[in-house]
């Protein structure tokens, strides 16, 4: 495991960590953003941007307290940024907090970064007597995420790396020289890559444990310290100078003694992710002719993952400058710089090592693919909105063919998906629902089918004879005569039941099918020509809108009968007279076709909606009519595997839609 991993429990798929690690060293598994040790530089960028605290950094916690518990000389080594970030108390009770702790010496890096200022003034100063490649520019390698990015991400600099150790690795080997190999030092700061320093082969002897701010107040609370209650105290010496100022950006050239001024091209400074990365890739090309890069990767030291403090950036400086000011009258130069002298023989020089991570590219066909899966076929769907944590499409396209992410990351792909499944799901209970309430009619259809049968049965034969017995009474009385008119009244209501029985038998026999290629223009002309004829229709207009449309299989017989029924129906709502407008058309899509019945009658009410294909349901007038017609064509339209429904609202007519299939099967 490396310096810095995710907390699977806890990560929540917003990508942060990805938009913000400069070096793409995380992979996305399963959700899960999971960092890349061999890329990772450590920089912590993602431990401070996490929301949702899913990214763990290794503790130097147990191995410190083990150091103190064990008896060992232990250094608190402190970096120079805490003055910005313990703001609660003065730096004295801090150092004096320190020593509760129980480290034997505190002392601060400081010094060490003023030991190193004397070699960068060297290689500075002899950038004027070199030519070529090697002559421009020198980039400072204080800090250690810029060294790690050059050997890993940007190797063709390597050669302009300043070969000289941190402030940290100077102070710890100048402890080691005053005190003793045998003491243990620990440095205390708010970087973490600081942590994966004191691991290089190259500097391992200086530093034994790193903590960072925030686990420094972990061991307080372990212990039961309270910081600011602590007795004053002062930092052990070698004691430092304008060393304090490394951690504002610019304070490496400052302290050292180096000329930076706006008007001077020779000298470059700049600080933060963006700005470095920008920078070392114009060095990269050539085009920054400068003698000297320093760079500080967190916009200033003061800034680091871990600078655990609620000051702006301006405030943290101003925190740094004042206390460097106000020791430096405390200081005797002569004592500081004849220190200096005596750990000039501490080695400050360092090499580095090229550690290239090379990723597979994908070819322009590759990421054309990969965008393709994600629904994105045109550079106008490339919305380049960074919810995945890549800046643009096509670098998260790249991401997915290293295997580092997964198409699910796509936010937008994700909402269109959802919105897709979600109408799907929609439509499916839509035509669950609909499949449900069309099983339950046809259960209510079937079981009165089967009691009207046995009902038109039994009744049929007993009208028979009660019309045949009143036709032999009516022949033998006059026509005047008023029984004779009784007999008539007794006939025509016995037809009428007749025509209930009939409409309870066709009811009853639905079922059967004689199927066969017909076109449906055929069908309607019939039912026109027949109906324009009868009384109920001499005052409503018919217009037939109807294509010529292929053959479908269909029984005529009882589709002309639904049509009929339709068509007299709406007649029936227009008795001032009106239009009827009969359309067809064939939905190729859906491989329906579909005929419409559409009046500018009275309309239902919306409470008759549901009951209109419910058998023996009317709103006609008592021997106007049975409640049968719909109910048999909400039948027959059903075994042809087609629909029947209606739209309405009282006063402003109704449209009845026929839907039939292209084919049968």
């Amino acid at each position: 495991m490396g310096v810095v991993w995710t907390i699977p429990e806890r990560c929540k798929r917003c990508y942060s960590c990805i938009r913000e690690c400069p070096a793409k060293a995380i992979k996305v598994e399963k959700g899960q953003a999971k960092v890349i040790d061999e890329r990772c530089l450590a920089c912590g960028h993602c431990v401070r941007v996490c929301s949702q605290q899913a990214k763990a950094v290794l503790s130097g916690v147990e191995q410190t307290l083990e150091f103190l518990h064990q008896g060992h000389h232990v250094v608190a080594m402190v970096a120079p940024t805490f003055p910005a970030s313990f703001i609660d108390f003065p730096p004295e009770v801090f150092i004096g907090a320190l020593r509760r702790i129980g480290f034997r010496s505190v002392v601060e890096v400081a010094y060490g970064a003023d030991l190193i200022n004397r070699e960068y003034y060297r290689l500075i100063n002899a950038q004027d007597k070199r030519s070529g490649s090697q002559a421009l520019p020198l980039i400072t390698s204080s800090c250690p995420v810029i060294c790690d990015l050059v050997e890993k991400y940007v190797p063709d600099l390597l050669p302009h790396l300043a070969p000289v150790v941190s402030p940290m690795v100077a102070m710890g080997r100048v402890m080691r020289k005053l005190l003793g190999p045998e003491i243990k030092t620990v440095f205390i700061g708010p970087c973490v890559a600081k942590k994966v320093e004191s691991r290089n082969s190259q500097v391992a002897d200086a530093v034994d444990e790193v903590l960072t701010f925030k686990e420094l107040h972990q061991i307080w609370e372990q212990l039961r310290i309270d910081p600011a209650a602590a007795e004053p105290s002062t930092f052990d010496p070698p004691y430092a100078y304008l060393g304090r100022l490394y951690p504002v950006s610019g304070g490496l050239l400052r302290s050292a003694g180096l000329p930076y001024d706006i008007m001077n091209n020779e000298v470059i400074v700049t600080e933060g992710k963006g700005r470095t990365l920008r920078l070392l890739d114009s060095v990269q090309k050539g085009e920054i002719k400068a003698k000297v890069v320093d760079i500080l990767f967190c916009e200033g030291c003061i800034n680091g993952p871990f600078a655990d403090s609620t000051l702006n950036s301006f405030m943290r400086k101003e925190k740094i400058v004042s206390y460097t000011d106000s020791l430096r009258t405390r200081i005797s130069y002569v004592d500081w710089k004849k220190s200096i002298l005596q750990n000039q023989d501490v080695s400050v020089r360092r090499e580095f090592k090229v550690a290239p991570i090379v990723s597979k590219q994908p070819t322009p066909e590759d990421v054309q693919k990969i965008l393709a899966s994600i629904n994105k076929f045109n550079p106008e769907d490339e919305l380049n909105c960074g919810s995945c944590g890549y800046e643009t499409c096509r670098d998260y396209a790249t991401a997915v063919f290293q295997g580092i992410a997964e198409e699910e990351m796509c936010l937008p792909y994700l909402i269109e998906e959802l919105q897709r499944t979600q109408h799907d799901l929609q439509q499916s209970l839509s035509e669950l629902a609909d499949a449900q309430e069309q099983l339950i009619q046809r259960e209510k259809l079937a079981s009165i089918g089967q009691l009207a049968a046995g009902v038109a049965h039994e009744v049929n034969n007993p009208l028979g004879s009660i019309m045949l017995y009143a036709h032999l009474l009516l022949q033998q009385l006059k026509s005047d005569d008023q029984k004779s008119r009784d007999l008539v009244f007794i006939m025509e209501e016995a037809k009428r039941c007749q025509k209930i029985v009939a409409g309870l038998l066709n009811f009853a026999r639905q079922g059967n099918l004689s199927l066969r290629p017909h076109k449906l223009q055929d069908i309607l002309q019939k039912l026109v020509s027949v109906v324009s004829h009868q009384a109920l229709f001499e005052h409503i207009t018919l217009s037939l809108d109807v294509p010529d449309l292929p053959a479908i299989e269909l029984d005529d017989d009882q589709i002309y009968q639904v049509f009929l029924n339709l068509a007299v129906n709406a007649a029936e709502a227009m008795p001032q007279g009106g239009t009827l407008t009969i359309r067809c058309r064939h939905l190729l899509e859906r491989h329906v076709v579909t005929v419409e019945f559409q009046d500018t009658g009275c309309g239902i009410p919306p409470e008759n909606i549901n009951k209109l294909f419910v058998p023996f349901f009317t709103t006609k007038q008592i021997g106007k009519g049975t409640g049968l017609g719909l109910a048999i064509a909400y039948g027959i339209i059903k075994m042809h595997k087609g629909n029947i429904h209606v739209k309405s609202e009282a006063g402003h007519g109704a449209v009845f839609t026929v839907e039939l299939p292209a084919h049968i099967n």
